[in-house]
C-alpha cells in the first residue's frame, strides 16, 4: 500500500518509538499538502478532476452509454439525486428525494431508480433529472439496496421488514417478498438475471433466491457483508469487517478465495479498513476500502496496488475510461465558529457541513503502480517509554467519558491556548475543575473527538473504530429519517471485528470495570436492559448509565462506593470505564436542571473522581483521561471535531500540550501502559500521549472545586424552549436532535461575561 496520504508519514517513527510527538494543526480542505483529518491521518488530492457533493453520498452508479454518473446524497443534509456528466463532472441536476438511500442503479439509458428508504417508495427519474415516477412500496419496509438485471428487473431489500421483493415497476410492489437480512447489504443479479443475491451485515450471509424454483439458501461469509459483484461467474463479497474480499461459487455456496485487503505488518493483522463497494473493468476489481481513505485494486485474486481517495469513500464506479471515488465525507474537515442558533447559521454543525466529494482517476494504469499492499510496514510492537510502559509506574486507568462539548465552548478563555474566548458557553465559572485539571496537569488544545456524533463517538471511544454501518447509518438518523439501529447498542451489525476495549482487556487478561458505558443495567424504571458483549460481570450494575434524570453527582457516588471496597481489598481494577452524561443536558424542560445546572453538575463530579483517586493510596500508580465522545454541540474556530481531554496524573507534565491527539490516541496510550493489543488500525497507527508525562510523580492530591454557579437550578416554565424541550426525545444520546438542543442550550448557557485567564505557576488568575 502507498502511504503517502496518511499522516504516520510525518509522525510514524515518533509515534512507535514514542521519542517524540511532532505536533499538528487541522487543516481544513487544505490541497497541494493534503489535508489532516482529526485522526491524525492526511487525505491528498487527486491527480484527477474533483467535485463537492452534498452530505454523505451513500452510492453511484453510471449509465449504460458511460454518459451520466448519478449519486445518491443521503447524509445529514436533505437527500438527493445528482446526476454529473462524466466526461468533465458538470452537475446536470440535482433531485431531492425524501428517504433517497443506497447507489442507484439504472433501466436503461434514460431511467435510474432511487431507493427511498423512509418514503416507503423507488423514485424513478430521467436522465435530466426530472422525477417521473414513484412506486409505492409496503409501509415501514424501508428500502435501502436495489439491484436491476437487463432494462426491466428490480430487486430491492427493506431494512425496515428485512424482505427482498424482485419484479418489473409495474409489479414489484405486490411481488412476493421473503426475509433475507435483519439489515441489508448489497444485492446482486446473477449473469443470466435467475439468482438475486441479498447481504445480511448482522449475520454475515448472502442469501441466494432462486427465480425459477422460489428456492432459497443461504450462503456464509466473512463478518458483516456490505456489497456484492457477480464477475465472471464468481460472487464478490465486500466482508467489511473481517477486511477481506470472499470469492464464493455462487451455485455451490463454497468459498473459493479470500483476498486480504487489509492493513498489517511483521505477521500482525490489523482490524479497519472497512471494504463497502466494488467496480470491475475488465481483469481489475476496484475496492472502496472507506476506513483507509484507499481503494484496492485487485487483480488475479490479490492486492495489486491501493490509491489514495478522500474522506471515508462510499463507492467505486468505472466508466468513460475514469475510476470515479465517491468519497462520504469529502476533502477535509471544517472549522464551525459560526454554529450559533441565534443567528440561525445552523449550517455550521458538524454533520450539516461534512460535504462528500468525487474522485476521478483515469482508469487507464489505474493499479499499475507499485505498492506494498500489507501496509502499515512500519508498525512495531516494543514502544518504550520511561512512563507509557507495560509494567510501569502506572498501574491502574480511569477512562472518563462525557457528552458533546467542544474545546472552545469550555476552555476557549484559557489564554496559553488556541483557544477563542467568543466561543465560550461554560467558562471558569460552570466548569473550575476542568479548568484546574488542564492548568494542572497540562492544556491539550489540539486534541480531537474521532467522531462527530454520540453514534459514531461511543463507538470509536469504546472500539477504537467505527465500522461501516456505523459510519452509513448515523447521517440519515441525525437526519432525522431513521430510528437508530443498534448504532450504540453493543451488539449485531455495529460490533467491529475486534469488539471493545473491555474484549481486549479480557483477552489480555487486564481487569475490567464498566460504570454505564454500553451496560443499560440500571436503569431508573426498573427494566433492566442486555449489556453489550463481553460485559457480563464486568459491570456495576447499581451505576445508572444513560439517563438524564439522574445525577452525575449520584454516578460519582455509587462509582466511590465500589472504589473505596477496592482499595480496602487491594482489588481495583487495572482498567475502569466511567460515563459521566449529564452535559449533554436536558435543554429547557420545565422542572429539568437548567444547561448551566447540568454542565456544572458534571464538572465536579469530574473534580469528585479526581479528588477521590488523589487522596487514595493507588494515586501513585494512576492515571485517569478524561474526554468527550463528540463535539458536536459547540463551535470551535479550529475544527468541529476539537474538543477537551484532560490527564490527571503524578507523572503528568503539565503545560501546553500542543500535539495532535485524538481519541484513540487515548486508547492507543491505555493499551501500550496495561499490555493490551490494538483493537484496529487506528489506534495502532495512533500518537500516544507519552509527551504529555515525565517519569518524575508528583503526588500532591488535587481537591475538587465547587462551580460558581447553582447546580440545583430548575428550568420555569417560562425558560426559553420549555414547550419544545418538554417534546424532545432524550431516551438516548442526541435522540433530541442537534439543531433544536443547540437553540435551546445557547438561549439558556452561562450569561455572565466572559473572564480570560492564563496560566501562571499552574494556577488560574484573572487576567
Amino acid at each position: 500500500m502507498k502511504l503517502q496520504h496518511r499522516a504516520f508519514l510525518l509522525v510514524f517513527a515518533a509515534a512507535l518509538t514514542a521519542a517524540a510527538i511532532v505536533p499538528f494543526a487541522t487543516n481544513a480542505g487544505a490541497r497541494g499538502a493534503g489535508a489532516i483529518l482529526p485522526s491524525g491521518w492526511v487525505i491528498r488530492p487527486p491527480g484527477g478532476a474533483i467535485v463537492q457533493t452534498d452530505t454523505m453520498p451513500q452510492g453511484a452508479s453510471a449509465s449504460p452509454d458511460g454518459m451520466i454518473l448519478a449519486v445518491v446524497c443521503s447524509g445529514f443534509n436533505p437527500p438527493a439525486l445528482k446526476l454529473y456528466a462524466t466526461a468533465t463532472l458538470a452537475q446536470i441536476a440535482s433531485l431531492p428525494l425524501k428517504g433517497a438511500y443506497g447507489r442507484p442503479v439504472w433501466l436503461g439509458n434514460s431511467q435510474v431508480i432511487v431507493a427511498g428508504d423512509n418514503a416507503d417508495a423507488l423514485f424513478v427519474a430521467d436522465s435530466a433529472g426530472r422525477l417521473v415516477r414513484t412506486v409505492a412500496l409496503p409501509a415501514k419496509s424501508h428500502p435501502v439496496a436495489i439491484a436491476a438485471s437487463g432494462e426491466e428487473t428490480l430487486a430491492v431489500a427493506g431494512d425496515g421488514d428485512g424482505k427482498l421483493r424482485v419484479g418489473t415497476l409495474d409489479t414489484i410492489a405486490a411481488a412476493p417478498a421473503i426475509h433475507v437480512a435483519a439489515h441489508p447489504g448489497g444485492l446482486a443479479f446473477s449473469d443470466d438475471g435467475e439468482t438475486v443475491y441479498a447481504a445480511d451485515r448482522d449475520a454475515s450471509t448472502v442469501t441466494a433466491l432462486d427465480r425459477r424454483t422460489g428456492n432459497v439458501r443461504a450462503i456464509r461469509t466473512g463478518l458483516h457483508p456490505s456489497a456484492l459483484l457477480v464477475a465472471n461467474g464468481e460472487l464478490y463479497v465486500a466482508e467489511s469487517d473481517a477486511d477481506s474480499i470472499g470469492v464464493y461459487d455462487p451455485a455451490s455456496g463454497v468459498r473459493k478465495a479470500a483476498i486480504d485487503v487489509g492493513d498489517g505488518a511483521n505477521g500482525r493483522r490489523f482490524a479497519g479498513v472497512s471494504p463497502n463497494a466494488m467496480a470491475r473493468d475488465g481483469n481489475r476489481v476496484f475496492v472502496s476500502l472507506g476506513a483507509a481513505n484507499d481503494v484496492a485494486v485487485l487483480r488475479d485474486r490479490r492486492v495489486i496496488a491501493r490509491l489514495p481517495a478522500g474522506r471515508y469513500p462510499t463507492d467505486v464506479v468505472a466508466a468513460a475510461g475514469k475510476l470515479f471515488v465517491v468519497n462520504g465525507k469529502g476533502e477535509g474537515t471544517r472549522a464551525n465558529p459560526h454554529f450559533h442558533a441565534k443567528q440561525h447559521s445552523f449550517h455550521d454543525y458538524v454533520a450539516a457541513i461534512e460535504y462528500g466529494s468525487i474522485r476521478a482517476l483515469d482508469l487507464d494504469g489505474a493499479g499499475d503502480r507499485s505498492g506494498n499492499p500489507q501496509g502499515a510496514a512500519g508498525w512495531r510492537s516494543d514502544v518504550s517509554d520511561a512512563v507509557v510502559r507495560p509494567n510501569g509506574p502506572i498501574r491502574h486507568i480511569f477512562f472518563v467519558l462525557k457528552e458533546n462539548r467542544s474545546y472552545d465552548q469550555i476552555l476557549g478563555d484559557v489564554t496559553t491556548g488556541n483557544g477563542d474566548p467568543k466561543l465560550v458557553w461554560f467558562g471558569r465559572r460552570v466548569t473550575p475543575n476542568q479548568h484546574a485539571l488542564a492548568l494542572r496537569f497540562g492544556l491539550f488544545d489540539n486534541t480531537y473527538a474521532s467522531g462527530e456524533v454520540s453514534d459514531s463517538g461511543h463507538n470509536w471511544s469504546d472500539a477504537a473504530f467505527a465500522n461501516d454501518f456505523v459510519e452509513r447509518f448515523w447521517p440519515p438518523t441525525y437526519g432525522n429519517r431513521r430510528d437508530d439501529d443498534q448504532v450504540q447498542s453493543g451488539h449485531g451489525a455495529a460490533v467491529a471485528r475486534n469488539g471493545y476495549i473491555w474484549d481486549a482487556a479480557a483477552r489480555a487478561h487486564v481487569t475490567f470495570r464498566d460504570y454505564g458505558e454500553m451496560a443499560e443495567l440500571a436503569q431508573l424504571k426498573g427494566t433492566p436492559g442486555t449489556p453489550a458483549s463481553g460485559l457480563r460481570g464486568n459491570v456495576d450494575a447499581r451505576y445508572v448509565g444513560w439517563d438524564l434524570n439522574y445525577s452525575d453527582l449520584d454516578r460519582f457516588r455509587e462509582w466511590r462506593r465500589e472504589f473505596r471496597d477496592f482499595v480496602k481489598r487491594d482489588a481495583v481494577p487495572q482498567l475502569e470505564y466511567i460515563f459521566l452524561p449529564n452535559d449533554h443536558t436536558y435543554g429547557s424542560k420545565a422542572g429539568k436542571h437548567t444547561p448551566v445546572a447540568y454542565v456544572a453538575t458534571n464538572d465536579y463530579a469530574v473534580g469528585k473522581i479526581v479528588e477521590e483517586i488523589s487522596h487514595s493510596p493507588i494515586w501513585k500508580s494512576s492515571a485517569v483521561f478524561i474526554i468527550e465522545d463528540d463535539a458536536q454541540d459547540g463551535a470551535d474556530h479550529v475544527s468541529a471535531q476539537r474538543t477537551t481531554l484532560y490527564l490527571a496524573s503524578p507523572y503528568a507534565k503539565g503545560g501546553l500540550q500542543h500535539a495532535h491527539y485524538s481519541t484513540t490516541s487515548v486508547l492507543r496510550t491505555i493499551e501500550l501502559i496495561l499490555g493490551i493489543p490494538p483493537l484496529s488500525t487506528y489506534d495502532a497507527m495512533a500518537v500516544p500521549l507519552t509527551a504529555a508525562f515525565t517519569p518524575r510523580a508528583r503526588l500532591a492530591p488535587f481537591d475538587a472545586i465547587v462551580p460558581h454557579v447553582d447546580m440545583n437550578a430548575r428550568n420555569a416554565t417560562t425558560a426559553y424552549g420549555a414547550r419544545l424541550s418538554a417534546r424532545l426525545d432524550f431516551s438516548r444520546p442526541d435522540a433530541a436532535g442537534a439543531e433544536a438542543l443547540l437553540d435551546i442550550v445557547e438561549h439558556n448557557r452561562d450569561s455572565t461575561p466572559g473572564e480570560i485567564y492564563s496560566d501562571s505557576s499552574s494556577t488560574l488568575r484573572k487576567r
